[in-house]
């Protein structure tokens, strides 16, 4: 007799309850997807009323230029005064009347001096003579000198005492110069350190106010990237709970019939017979 290997087949399937949840899940996806994601928009802190008030206080250091302008101006006068136009400013407005009354005193002396020397001559009988000539040229050869030295010794007198009296009022002036400069300096300095000090704080306080926009950013794109990341666990989730469907076929040999044999006439694709 003849017989043939038996194939039996063990069919899965899922539950209805899990095909619900597939269902669920994928409308859930597509409805998301449908929707338009939000997409925050990171502040950011402006200026700090105390940086707004440094700003302010800059316009104050305009305030200070006249003092520098004018501290140098004087110290350029001052130095002025060591030119010789500036020592002329000093010399004595007396100096010429004194020069001319020391010539005419000179002169008055030496013309009394020539009577003199002429009435002796006269009285010695030398006068109109040789002798007489050269002691009337050796004394005006003495006028002429002596007239020199006098003047020239006023003069010189004159310009040392011009001379100190323009270093003086030049370095008195420069001295001034320099004080009205620093000044200036000093409350544009001054200014400034205020208005760095404010803006140091200002810039703290800004970037606390940055700090909290930023971590109002940072959630704001958590809340938009939620809904996915939701689904994307719930996806794998499912994916780990449903089961697979599908059909496994096994076959055996049926009573009587040896296994090998039945084997090798199925592959060969034709029954195989017994007696």
């Amino acid at each position: 007799m003849s017989s043939y290997l038996d194939p039996s087949t063990k069919a899965t399937y899922e539950e209805p309850w899990a095909g619900g949840m597939r269902r669920g899940y994928l409308e859930s996806i597509f409805n998301l997807a449908q929707q338009p994601t939000p997409v925050p928009v990171q502040q950011v802190a402006g200026l700090d009323p105390m940086e707004m008030q440094a700003r302010q206080m800059a316009g104050g250091l305009g305030g200070f230029s006249p003092y520098i302008q004018q501290g140098g101006q004087m110290m350029q006068q001052g130095a002025g005064y060591f030119t010789p136009a500036g020592i002329q400013q000093f010399y004595n407005p007396y100096e010429q009347d004194v020069v001319q009354q020391t010539m005419q005193d000179m002169r008055e002396q030496n013309q009394q001096q020539g009577m003199v020397n002429r009435g002796r001559a006269v009285s010695s009988g030398a006068f109109g003579g040789s002798r007489g000539r050269l002691m009337e040229q050796e004394r005006e050869r003495s006028f002429g000198r002596g007239m020199m030295e006098g003047v020239g010794g006023i003069r010189s007198q004159g310009y040392g005492q011009a001379m100190q009296g323009a270093q003086a009022a030049g370095q008195g002036l420069g001295t001034m110069g320099r004080a009205f400069g620093q000044l200036g300096m000093t409350g544009q300095q001054g200014l400034m350190n205020q208005m760095g000090a404010f803006n140091r704080m200002g810039q703290t306080g800004r970037g606390i106010q940055n700090q909290m926009y930023g971590a109002q950013f940072d959630a704001a794109n958590r809340m938009a990237q939620e809904p996915w990341q939701r689904m994307g666990m719930w996806g794998n989730m499912m994916g780990g709970m449903m089961p697979q469907t599908g059909a496994v076929s096994k076959f055996g040999a049926a009573a009587g019939t040896d296994p090998l044999a039945a084997i090798l006439a199925l592959l060969q694709g034709g029954a195989f017979g017994g007696s």
